[in-house]
C-alpha cells in the first residue's frame, strides 16, 4: 500500500481563510440578501453569515420589533460567539421602535457589543452616523415602501439627531402609487425586492423636492440602494446615503482592512 508523505506545513500557509468575518442580524419572514449586497462592495476575503431572528408571528409591524427588541442580544451573541468581528443589524425601523432617541441606541450598540465581544451595528443608526461624517446637515428624505408610522418614526429619528429635513415622504405620498393596496401587490410579487423603478424614482423625487439638501437619505432595506448610488450620485452632485451602504460603510469601516472601496459610491469610497 502506497501512503502519502505530505509536505510540512508552510508556516504562510497558518492562518484564518478570511481577513474580515461579518455576521448580518436580519428580518424574519424575508429573503435578505444584505450579505451578498455586502460581498459586492467588500474587498476580497471578507467571509459573511447570517442569522435570520426567528419570530413564528412577524407582520411587519412596529409592534413586532418592540415585543422582540431583545432578541438581539441572543442573535448578536451567536454570531460573536462564531467568530464575526462586527454584527450589522438590517432593518433602520428598530431603532426607534421602543421609542429610543439616537443617544440611547448609540449607547445600546456599544455596551451590546461590550457583552458579546464584537462591534455591534444598527442600520438605523448607520445612517445617522454616516450623515455626521460626511458633514450633512440638512437632509432630502425618500421613505421608500414604508407605511406611515415607519416613516414618521425614522423621520422622527433623524430630526432628533440633529437633521434637518428639507423634504420626505414614502411612494404613496410622491404618488409612485396610488394606495398601500397597490403596493402590496408588488412587494408580494417581488418578496419585498422592490423594482428599480421605484428605487430610482423615490430617491430622484425625493432630491427634486429638495434640490438644496447636503444628501439624500433613503430609510428602507427592502430598496436595494447601494448598486445604484454611483448613477444617483452623478444625477445630483451629492452623497447618497441608505440604509444598506450606510450598513455596509459602517461595517468595512470597523473591520479596518486597509483596502479602498472604490466605485461605490461617495460614502462607501471612505470606508
Amino acid at each position: 500500500m502506497t501512503t502519502l508523505d505530505p509536505a510540512p506545513l508552510d508556516p504562510a500557509d497558518i492562518r484564518p481563510r478570511y481577513r474580515g468575518y461579518a455576521g448580518f442580524i436580519t428580518t424574519p419572514k424575508y429573503f435578505d440578501d444584505s450579505p451578498q449586497q455586502f460581498l459586492a462592495v467588500a474587498p476580497d476575503g471578507v467571509g459573511v453569515i447570517q442569522r435570520v431572528l426567528h419570530i413564528p408571528d412577524y407582520a411587519f409591524e412596529l409592534d413586532d420589533r418592540t415585543r422582540n427588541f431583545g432578541l438581539l442580544e441572543d442573535a448578536a451573541e451567536c454570531l460573536a460567539d462564531s467568530h464575526c468581528q462586527v454584527l450589522g443589524q438590517v432593518g433602520s425601523n428598530w431603532v426607534h421602535c421602543t421609542g429610543t432617541t439616537p443617544d440611547d441606541i448609540a449607547r445600546f450598540c456599544d455596551d451590546l457589543s461590550e457583552r458579546v465581544g464584537a462591534r455591534f451595528l444598527m442600520a438605523g443608526h448607520c445612517i445617522v452616523e454616516a450623515l455626521r461624517s460626511l458633514g450633512a446637515k440638512r437632509i432630502a428624505v425618500s421613505n421608500a415602501y414604508y407605511r406611515d408610522d415607519w416613516r414618521d418614526g425614522i423621520n422622527r429619528y433623524l430630526g432628533q439627531a440633529g437633521f434637518e429635513i428639507l423634504s420626505s415622504g414614502h411612494m404613496r405620498d410622491q404618488g409612485l402609487y396610488a394606495s398601500l393596496e397597490e403596493q402590496l401587490e408588488v412587494e408580494d410579487l417581488t418578496v419585498w425586492d422592490h423594482p428599480d423603478r421605484d428605487v430610482l424614482e423615490s430617491i430622484r423625487l425625493a432630491h427634486e423636492a429638495a434640490p438644496d439638501a447636503d444628501a439624500v437619505v433613503q430609510t428602507g432595506a427592502g430598496f436595494r440602494t447601494a448598486p445604484h448610488v454611483p448613477y444617483l450620485e452623478s444625477l445630483f452632485d451629492k452623497p447618497v446615503v441608505a440604509s444598506d451602504n450606510a450598513l455596509y460603510w459602517a461595517m468595512l469601516r470597523e473591520l479596518n482592512l486597509g483596502v479602498p472601496v472604490e466605485g461605490s459610491g461617495i460614502l462607501l469610497g471612505t470606508a
